[in-house]
Protein backbone atom coordinates (compact mmCIF):
# COMPACT_ATOMS: atom_id res chain seq x y z
CA UNK A 1 0.00 0.00 0.00
CA UNK A 2 2.78 2.42 0.99
CA UNK A 3 4.65 1.33 -2.06
CA UNK A 4 1.65 2.03 -4.34
CA UNK A 5 1.19 5.45 -2.75
CA UNK A 6 4.88 6.22 -3.17
CA UNK A 7 4.78 5.11 -6.83
CA UNK A 8 1.66 7.19 -7.45
CA UNK A 9 3.30 10.27 -5.95
CA UNK A 10 6.43 9.61 -7.97
CA UNK A 11 4.41 9.34 -11.19
CA UNK A 12 2.53 12.57 -10.41
CA UNK A 13 5.82 14.36 -9.67
CA UNK A 14 7.49 13.24 -12.90
CA UNK A 15 4.39 13.94 -14.98
CA UNK A 16 4.09 17.47 -13.55
CA UNK A 17 7.81 18.08 -14.08
CA UNK A 18 7.56 16.88 -17.68
CA UNK A 19 4.55 19.11 -18.42
CA UNK A 20 6.32 22.13 -16.93
CA UNK A 21 9.44 21.37 -18.94
CA UNK A 22 7.47 21.24 -22.20
CA UNK A 23 5.76 24.51 -21.27
CA UNK A 24 9.16 26.21 -20.92
CA UNK A 25 9.92 25.54 -24.57
CA UNK A 26 6.84 27.54 -25.63
CA UNK A 27 7.88 30.76 -23.92
CA UNK A 28 6.52 34.03 -25.20
CA UNK A 29 9.09 36.53 -26.50
CA UNK A 30 10.59 38.89 -23.97
CA UNK A 31 9.78 42.57 -24.07
CA UNK A 32 13.23 43.24 -25.56
CA UNK A 33 12.72 40.64 -28.32
CA UNK A 34 9.31 42.12 -29.17
CA UNK A 35 10.79 45.62 -29.30
CA UNK A 36 13.56 44.54 -31.69
CA UNK A 37 11.04 42.70 -33.86
CA UNK A 38 8.72 45.75 -33.97
CA UNK A 39 11.62 48.05 -34.88
CA UNK A 40 12.47 45.76 -37.78
CA UNK A 41 8.86 45.84 -39.03
CA UNK A 42 8.74 49.65 -38.67
CA UNK A 43 12.00 50.01 -40.58
CA UNK A 44 10.73 47.77 -43.38
CA UNK A 45 7.51 49.81 -43.64
CA UNK A 46 9.49 53.06 -43.73
CA UNK A 47 11.72 51.64 -46.44
CA UNK A 48 8.70 50.49 -48.47
CA UNK A 49 7.14 53.94 -48.10
CA UNK A 50 10.32 55.57 -49.40
CA UNK A 51 10.45 53.28 -52.43
CA UNK A 52 6.75 53.79 -53.26
CA UNK A 53 7.16 57.57 -52.96
CA UNK A 54 10.22 57.62 -55.18
CA UNK A 55 8.46 55.49 -57.82
CA UNK A 56 5.37 57.71 -57.74
CA UNK A 57 7.39 60.90 -57.97
CA UNK A 58 9.56 59.60 -60.82
CA UNK A 59 6.49 58.44 -62.75
CA UNK A 60 4.56 61.70 -62.31
CA UNK A 61 7.33 64.32 -62.26
CA UNK A 62 10.40 62.60 -63.76
CA UNK A 63 13.39 64.58 -62.49
CA UNK A 64 11.26 67.27 -60.80
CA UNK A 65 11.73 70.11 -63.31
CA UNK A 66 9.16 70.93 -65.98
CA UNK A 67 9.46 73.73 -68.51
CA UNK A 68 6.18 75.34 -69.50
CA UNK A 69 5.33 78.22 -71.82
CA UNK A 70 4.88 80.42 -68.72
CA UNK A 71 8.10 79.43 -66.98
CA UNK A 72 9.59 76.58 -64.95
CA UNK A 73 8.02 74.36 -62.32
CA UNK A 74 10.41 72.78 -59.84
CA UNK A 75 9.03 69.90 -57.81
CA UNK A 76 10.43 67.91 -54.93
CA UNK A 77 9.02 65.69 -52.24
CA UNK A 78 9.42 64.25 -48.78
CA UNK A 79 7.75 61.14 -47.49
CA UNK A 80 6.97 59.66 -44.12
CA UNK A 81 5.58 56.36 -42.89
CA UNK A 82 3.11 57.29 -40.17
CA UNK A 83 3.21 54.39 -37.73
CA UNK A 84 0.18 55.59 -35.76
CA UNK A 85 -2.04 55.65 -38.88
CA UNK A 86 -0.18 52.86 -40.69
CA UNK A 87 -0.01 55.04 -43.81
CA UNK A 88 2.63 56.31 -46.19
CA UNK A 89 2.37 60.07 -46.69
CA UNK A 90 3.93 62.05 -49.51
CA UNK A 91 4.40 65.82 -49.29
CA UNK A 92 4.92 67.36 -52.73
CA UNK A 93 6.30 70.90 -53.10
CA UNK A 94 5.98 72.94 -56.29
CA UNK A 95 7.63 76.25 -57.15
CA UNK A 96 6.49 77.89 -60.38
CA UNK A 97 8.74 80.69 -61.56
CA UNK A 98 7.11 82.67 -64.33
CA UNK A 99 8.96 84.13 -67.33
CA UNK A 100 6.98 87.34 -66.97
CA UNK A 101 8.62 89.35 -64.15
CA UNK A 102 5.29 90.95 -63.14
CA UNK A 103 3.72 87.58 -62.35
CA UNK A 104 6.66 86.48 -60.20
CA UNK A 105 6.16 83.02 -58.74
CA UNK A 106 3.72 80.71 -57.02
CA UNK A 107 4.40 78.08 -54.42
CA UNK A 108 2.23 75.11 -53.51
CA UNK A 109 2.26 71.89 -51.55
CA UNK A 110 0.11 68.79 -51.57
CA UNK A 111 -0.25 66.07 -48.93
CA UNK A 112 -1.06 62.57 -50.24
CA UNK A 113 -1.73 59.13 -48.82
CA UNK A 114 0.40 57.33 -51.39
CA UNK A 115 -1.12 53.86 -50.94
CA UNK A 116 -4.72 54.98 -51.38
CA UNK A 117 -3.83 57.71 -53.91
CA UNK A 118 -5.86 60.11 -51.77
CA UNK A 119 -5.09 63.83 -51.49
CA UNK A 120 -5.36 64.96 -47.87
CA UNK A 121 -4.75 68.62 -48.49
CA UNK A 122 -3.08 71.43 -50.38
CA UNK A 123 -1.52 74.82 -49.81
CA UNK A 124 -1.18 77.49 -52.52
CA UNK A 125 0.63 80.80 -52.17
CA UNK A 126 0.40 83.19 -55.10
CA UNK A 127 1.75 86.59 -54.22
CA UNK A 128 -0.17 87.73 -51.14
CA UNK A 129 -3.04 85.24 -51.49
CA UNK A 130 -3.04 81.88 -49.73
CA UNK A 131 -5.47 79.02 -50.11
CA UNK A 132 -5.23 75.88 -48.04
CA UNK A 133 -7.17 72.88 -46.82
CA UNK A 134 -6.33 69.69 -44.94
CA UNK A 135 -9.24 67.28 -45.17
CA UNK A 136 -12.17 69.42 -44.03
CA UNK A 137 -10.11 72.10 -42.24
CA UNK A 138 -9.41 75.40 -43.95
CA UNK A 139 -6.25 77.31 -43.14
CA UNK A 140 -5.15 80.82 -44.03
CA UNK A 141 -1.38 80.79 -43.72
CA UNK A 142 1.64 78.63 -44.33
CA UNK A 143 2.12 78.35 -40.56
CA UNK A 144 -1.40 76.93 -40.17
CA UNK A 145 -0.74 74.55 -43.08
CA UNK A 146 2.48 73.34 -41.45
CA UNK A 147 0.74 72.72 -38.12
CA UNK A 148 -2.07 70.75 -39.81
CA UNK A 149 0.38 68.66 -41.87
CA UNK A 150 2.78 67.99 -38.99
CA UNK A 151 0.81 65.11 -37.39
CA UNK A 152 0.84 63.23 -40.68
CA UNK A 153 4.52 63.77 -41.43
CA UNK A 154 6.04 63.34 -37.96
CA UNK A 155 4.21 60.64 -35.99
Amino acid sequence: MKRNLFLSLLIVFFTTSFILLIGCNNQTPTKEQSSVSQKKVDYELQEKCGKQSKEYFSKEYENGTVKTKDGTISTYYTNHYNKKQNKCFLLLRFTHIYNNKKKGYSYSEELWDINENNKYGFFVENGKNNLCFVLDKECKSEEEWNSLVKPYMEE
